[in-house]
């Protein structure tokens, strides 16, 4: 309230004086703002001369906020020309620090970004799932820390007691871990993923009935990109506490089959079908040869059945599908040329005439 007086008491004795000096407070400002975008690329391209200007403008960390702060200074010019009251000038200097400490702030998680030039410029082109996965994931812890950091600040500049409040936080302590202890599981288990590596950014894996892509790993949750392309985001928590099946991980792939012939197929016939395929699979390059395995396995009421199985070094699962439907199609066309058809499940049903 007392800063509101002082305002309108300001504001009634303006005199001529207090005009002109509005004047030039005015183009202070406006001259900064105007050359802000200037001064902020200068100051870039003095210390990074090789950046294009481009990449100064659209990715630079710094770019935005020195601009910001270099209107600022423009502003706390002008404010300053004024000579406010004092209890004014109080809060508009506290409104200075806490800006300045925001865009300090800004600038260093912006540099931390995988997007941002330094950091593009820090990849390896042959960086591996697990090194960009401790990057993203240092990145986010990057970003907390300043965030609490910048925190402090701004609370000690609204005269907060921190002690004080470190204290009260500690008494609050016990309350809060009851509240937050899923959070709490869901952080513990985030470091765990990312120090065990039980599956990386890119892998194909599932956990219980979701299956997919993981395309994010953060400290809370782990997001992954289903067939239907849709997002999924899993609690770590939950994740560590489940049985995890890292298809990325297999160096090869498990194939099998059974067939079942009708129960009239010649026994040369059979003979030859399981013979022709072998020897189809043989000549797949993908097929490991010494796992192939097809045999004559039994005979039921309802057809004679074939099986088989063998490994593949096909690990990628959409690739996977392709060789699938390869293996398929040629052993289709293996009974197709036999003239043999697939017998299905039937049962025989007597009808008894009574006389």
């Amino acid at each position: 309230m007392q800063q509101i007086n002082e305002t309108i008491e300001y504001l009634k004795n303006i005199s001529h004086e207090k005009i002109i000096d509005i004047f030039i407070a005015v183009g202070i400002i406006i001259f900064f703002c105007f050359f802000s975008s200037i001064i902020s690329y200068l100051i870039i391209k003095l210390f990074m001369r090789k950046e294009k200007n481009k990449e100064i403008i659209k990715s630079n960390a710094f770019y935005m906020p020195i601009k910001v702060l270099f209107i600022l200074m423009g502003l706390h010019l002008g404010v300053y020309i004024l000579d406010l009251p004092p209890n004014i000038m109080i809060i508009w200097e506290k409104i200075v620090r806490i800006t300045i400490i925001c865009m300090i702030a800004k600038g260093i998680i912006n540099l931390a970004n995988p997007k941002s030039a330094l950091v593009q410029k820090l990849m390896k082109k042959d960086m591996t799932n697990q090194e960009k996965t401790m990057q993203r994931f240092g990145g986010r812890i990057l970003k907390w820390i300043v965030y609490i950091i910048a925190g402090v600040f701004i609370l000690k500049e609204f005269d907060y007691d921190i002690s004080g409040l470190m204290a009260g936080l500690g008494i609050a302590s016990a309350i809060v871990a009851l509240a937050a202890q899923d959070i709490v599981k869901s952080l513990i288990s985030g470091m765990s993923i990312i120090t065990e590596k039980p599956f990386l950014v890119g892998d194909w894996i599932e956990v219980g009935n979701i299956a997919g892509t993981v395309i994010d790993i953060s400290i809370r949750t782990t997001k992954i990109k289903t067939n239907d392309n849709t997002i999924v985001s899993i609690e770590n928590g939950v994740i560590t506490s489940s049985s995890i099946i890292n298809w990325a991980r297999i160096e090869t792939r498990r194939y099998e089959f059974n067939l079942k012939l009708p129960l009239e197929t010649n026994s040369d016939i059979i003979e030859n079908i399981i013979s022709r395929i072998r020897f189809t699979l043989q000549n797949i390059d993908t097929v490991q040869t010494d796992t192939i395995n097809v045999y004559f396995n039994t005979i039921m009421s309802d057809g004679i059945n074939i099986i088989g199985y063998l490994y593949t070094s096909i690990v990628d699962y959409a690739e996977y599908l392709e060789f699938r439907q390869e293996v398929n199609s040629a052993i289709l066309k293996i009974l197709e040329s036999e003239n043999i058809k697939l017998a299905y499940p039937g049962e025989n049903v007597h009808i008894i005439q009574s006389n």
